[in-house]
């Protein structure tokens, strides 16, 4: 280190020369120009950030005005020379031609009118007196104002440049006479490239890490890193290591932060409140924690999404890091992560309990790959607005019953808005018993297969089938055939139809019973129909021989009709796998359905499910009718649909569940009902 007056790195290294000022290129070459052309303005605005160069760069022109060397012997012909006298007398503080103005202490009008009466004297033995008047914003309106016809018509020995890092707070009559330039923050490389420099001639030795580490303190602010180095040699010696310097500095290290991203992805939640009781130990402040905690995301951001990591302020090892880490990361997971850290730095600072609000803050980040994944609960909630809009939601809740759910495998009844539309986590309800009662005779039905209509049991269906379709969309009630025409058709036995498992359509609650919907193929006519028309007899054995093959090559294909539609309208399929056809005769299917909820909506459904059908199933068809079947276990399903209610369970989970009630809270939810 030098042996003369210790002076610190910012004074002893300011820049004297235009090519001496860091990343102001833009700047710096325009005054030159200016010089050379002789076309120098008389006054002149800097604004910019702190430490950047605005008041150097204005000494620099200043002496580089009065420079007594010809312009063809300077450098680049506007240098200024710093070897005339008043280069000297300048850089030593004796000059008397260049003034510079604090507007911080001196600010009122009295002060600007002793300068307008300083103004006229002329300079002595130079070019032009210079006036730089640094924290111009600091001025009164008064002041302005005061100096405002001077500095349009300024005497012609007689320049004025203003430094300023609130441009918005001088007047617009002083900007609109001024040349403005405006200082941008400088980059960690070049501020890491200058202190390299600086280093090389102090004889002082820094690692690729510490260098970028005290650009980083600086904040674009070369003078703020310059301080900063003065610090670190003073704490660490003429050696600087990164992890030393980490520790003297008390900056948080980064390998902490690829801790916090490791803890997401093992979705540790003990590990984080560890890591905060250790950063709580280190003494680290926990607003810069968490302000470098979103720039650590925003580094895996950049990786993951970037081919390279050039964008990314660190080391080249670190760089790699970064690639290796953003790979266990989706882009939506690095923005979720990045909100809640820029949420919780903003609660921080209004928090009576810091410490809880960054647990909490890191509990979340832990859980967040845990949740299931939104866009589904989001199209859900878009169905339910768009129901609404459309007004297919029924005015009065409380009549014509209530709509059932879909139910898992287990019997357990799960609601659209629940842990299983969100998670695949079905809410588990109380079961219900797999028995029905024949309200004709009161007798309990076995689920021993049998034909329909006939007095033995009737075939059990899939649990899966109880309460299907809770909130699907209700279209207007078709007109129904005869129910004489309908007693005609026989009754096969039935089957049971193996079901997937059910989606979730929200819809609105089921209707009354009492109606049958026919539709045929040719026309449509208005009568009352039967829960359950009585075998045919009256066609005879010959003609019910050969409907049965029919009847059979349908059920065959009826699988595969439910997948193609499971495919292609997912509400429809939900209704649809709790039917099974049941008879053909006339070219016309009879398809059998547990309620009269489903037979309404399938039946507005008809001419769809007529088309998906005739691409499969290799019998001419030219109608379809939906008719209800009470041996289908539809007590069973009134039952669990009339103790059910998907508002009052909304509601419920919104309170208790956290992924529900985060999709009310952070993503602007409503309960649409």
């Amino acid at each position: 280190m030098s042996t003369q007056r210790y002076l610190v790195t910012a004074r002893k290294y300011r820049p004297q020369t235009f090519g001496e000022l860091v990343a102001q290129e833009h700047v710096s070459g325009t005054l030159k120009n200016a010089l050379k052309l002789d076309r120098l303005a008389h006054a002149y605005l800097f604004s910019g950030p702190r430490g950047v160069g605005k008041t150097s760069a204005a000494r620099i022109l200043a002496k580089a005005i009065n420079c007594t060397t010809p312009l063809e012997q300077r450098v680049d012909q506007a240098e200024p020379c710093r070897s005339c006298d008043s280069c000297r007398d300048f850089e030593e503080g004796r000059s008397l031609n260049i003034i510079e103005v604090d507007a911080a202490s001196k600010n009122k009008v009295d002060d600007i009118r002793e300068l307008r009466d300083a103004v006229r004297i002329p300079p002595q033995g130079a070019r032009k007196k210079v006036y730089i008047i640094d924290e111009v914003h600091m001025l009164s309106a008064q002041a302005f104002n005061a100096l405002l016809k001077t500095l349009e018509e300024p005497p012609p020995h007689v320049m004025f440049i203003f430094a300023t890092t609130e441009p918005h707070k001088v007047l617009p009559t002083i900007l609109s006479r001024c040349q403005r330039f405006d200082f941008r923050r400088i980059a960690v490389p070049e501020i890491v490239e200058r202190l390299r420099e600086i280093c090389a001639q102090e004889d002082v030795t820094a690692d690729d890490g510490s260098l970028i580490l005290i650009a980083r303190k600086g904040d674009g602010a070369l003078r703020d890193a310059l301080s900063v180095f003065d610090q670190a040699v003073a704490l660490c010696g003429t050696d600087l290591k990164y992890s030393e310097l980490t520790k003297a500095l008390g900056v948080v290290e980064v390998d902490l932060y690829f801790d916090v991203s490791r803890r997401v992805i093992d979705q540790d939640l003990a590990g984080m409140l560890r890591l905060v009781q250790k950063t709580v130990h280190a003494g680290h402040d926990l607003q810069e924690f968490l302000a470098g905690l979103a720039e650590h995301f925003r580094n895996l951001l950049v990786a993951r999404t970037m081919e390279d990591a050039s964008l990314v302020e660190a080391t080249e090892e670190t760089r790699r890091r970064y690639a290796e880490e953003a790979q266990h990361f989706t882009e939506s997971d690095l923005l979720r992560l990045l909100t809640l850290a820029e949420d919780a730095s903003e609660g921080l600072k209004e928090s009576s309990q810091p410490r809880l609000q960054l647990e909490t803050a890191l509990l979340k980040m832990a859980s967040i790959a845990r949740a299931a994944d939104l866009r589904q609960a989001l199209e859900k909630l878009q169905r339910l607005e768009e129901l609404a809009a459309a007004g297919k939601f029924p005015k009065d809740r409380s009549g014509g019953g209530s709509s059932g759910t879909p139910n898992d495998p287990e019997g357990r009844t799960t609601s659209p808005s629940s842990d299983a539309a969100l998670s695949g986590k079905p809410d588990a309800l109380p079961k219900r018993s797999a028995t029905a009662t024949d309200p004709s005779s009161g007798a309990r039905m076995s689920s021993s297969p049998a034909t329909v209509g006939s007095s033995s049991p009737a075939p059990k269906r899939d649990t899966q089938s109880k309460g299907a379709a809770s909130k699907a969309q209700i279209g207007q009630s078709r007109p129904t055939a005869s129910a004489s025409a309908e007693a005609k058709r026989p009754t096969p036995p039935s089957r049971t139809v193996s079901n997937p498992n059910p989606a979730v359509v929200l819809g609105t609650p089921a209707l009354k019973r009492g109606q049958t919907t026919v539709r045929g193929a040719a026309d449509e006519q208005v009568g009352v129909g039967v829960a359950e028309p009585p075998p045919s007899t009256h066609d005879g054995a010959d003609r019910a021989s050969s409907a049965s093959g029919e009847i059979a090559s349908i059920t065959d294909s009826w699988t595969d009709v439910l997948e193609h539609v499971k495919h292609d309208k997912i509400q429809v399929w939900s209704l649809l796998h709790h039917a099974r056809p049941e008879s053909y005769q006339d070219e016309v299917v009879v398809i059998a359905v547990p309620n009269d909820f489903h037979r309404r909506v399938l039946s507005s459904q008809d001419e769809y499910v007529l088309s998906q059908m005739r691409s499969i199933v290799r019998v001419p068809l030219k109608g379809i009718q939906f008719v209800m079947r009470e041996d289908m276990d539809a007590s069973e399903s009134e039952e669990t649909a009339s103790d059910f209610d998907p508002y009052e369970l909304m509601q419920r989970k919104r309170q208790e569940n956290p992924v529900v009630r985060a999709i009310f809270e952070q993503f602007g939810g409503e309960l649409v009902w």
